[in-house]
């Protein structure tokens, strides 16, 4: 690994090896396009201050000009709240039910956790019953009848989109 490589990589205990004056530049940076871009809002009028297209005042008579009521608005962000709260429970779903995301739960002989790997579904008829029965096969050759499912779950971003919507709706039933 040469020297270019290595810069990237953090140390032992989490600390990037950017030094002070790097990690300040980044953060003087990252601070000034945020500037900026609160000025290009503020100069459209989001912030209601200024007139301009972005005015809440301007938003407004646009919408009820094209026939947004109350009504409407709180429609979306009630469906918005359902997407955000329900996404990862369908995608999980649907994952479970066409097999994805399921790891073998076999342990080989003399080691101490699960072999871990992704495993296939297999369906077949049980000679014994006729009923189809199901079994997961993994890359290393286990045979088993469970597997361990792994669910998606939600972040930092998603948590936030479902409070948002949920803080925009309760603004515009309570106050609207």
């Amino acid at each position: 690994m040469n020297h270019y490589e290595n810069l990237a990589i953090s140390d032992i205990n989490g600390q990037s090896r950017n030094g002070l004056v790097q990690s300040r530049l980044r953060g003087f940076g990252t601070t000034m396009i945020v500037m900026g871009i609160s000025f290009i809002f503020y100069y459209l009028g989001l912030f209601g201050s200024v007139d301009g297209p972005l005015n809440p005042d301007t938003i407004g008579l646009t919408l009820s000009t094209w026939g947004v009521t109350r009504f409407h608005v709180i429609l979306c962000l009630s469906i918005m709240l359902v997407g955000a709260v329900a996404w990862n429970w369908v995608i999980n779903l649907v994952c479970f039910a066409m097999g994805r995301r399921l790891t073998c739960t076999a342990t080989p002989t003399g080691a101490v956790s699960a072999c871990g790997s992704e495993v296939n579904r297999i369906r077949r008829v049980s000679r014994r019953s006729g009923k189809t029965i199901g079994h997961y096969v993994c890359a290393r050759g286990h045979h088993r009848p469970d597997a361990q499912f792994h669910p998606i779950k939600k972040g930092t971003t998603s948590h936030f989109c479902w409070l948002a919507c949920l803080a925009f709706l309760l603004i515009v039933i309570c106050y609207a």
